[in-house]
């Protein structure tokens, strides 16, 4: 099964009209407000709309912001689950095998630099900047949480 086919209705539809409208994430982007990743995130499933954003989607994508707004409750909260074990992915792979074979030595400089905390998932941005030659830099900005003491 596609990962397209697991996709909320509402999702689905986004993707649909944005294709046919050879629509970028950025220009959708823009038209939101929203940063280009959270935006691509939003249309598969991974993030929360609200109700301003239904609608310039709505109108954006010629889509009745009624039954958008019916295909996203319906749907329930975003899928938060990071499903990368396994994946074969010429993009996904690469990340995930990089962030694994650093994951001790990135630990270990931001405790050095920060101290003993956690990364906020819930607080994380994520951007992807094209730079010179074909290089690609995936930029993750989030919030750092020092552990307490009791």
């Amino acid at each position: 099964m596609s990962h397209l086919e697991s996709l909320p209705p509402a999702c689905t539809k986004l993707l649909h009209e944005k294709s046919r409208r050879k629509l970028t994430f950025a220009e959708i982007a823009a038209h939101l407000a929203h940063d280009e990743v959270w935006t691509a995130a939003l249309f598969y499933g991974r993030a929360t709309p609200t109700l301003k954003d239904i609608h310039r989607l709505a109108s954006l994508l010629n889509l009745s912001a009624e039954t958008l707004e019916e295909d996203f409750r319906m749907a329930g909260p975003p899928l938060r689950e990071v499903p990368m074990q396994g994946t074969v992915d010429p993009i996904v792979a690469p990340v995930r095998d990089a962030i694994g074979l650093y994951a001790p030595a990135i630990r270990s400089v931001v405790v050095e630099k920060l101290g003993d905390g956690a990364i906020s998932a819930p607080h994380a941005k994520v951007r992807v900047e094209a730079g010179d030659a074909r290089d690609v830099r995936i930029i993750v900005e989030s919030k750092y949480v020092p552990f307490q003491s009791w």
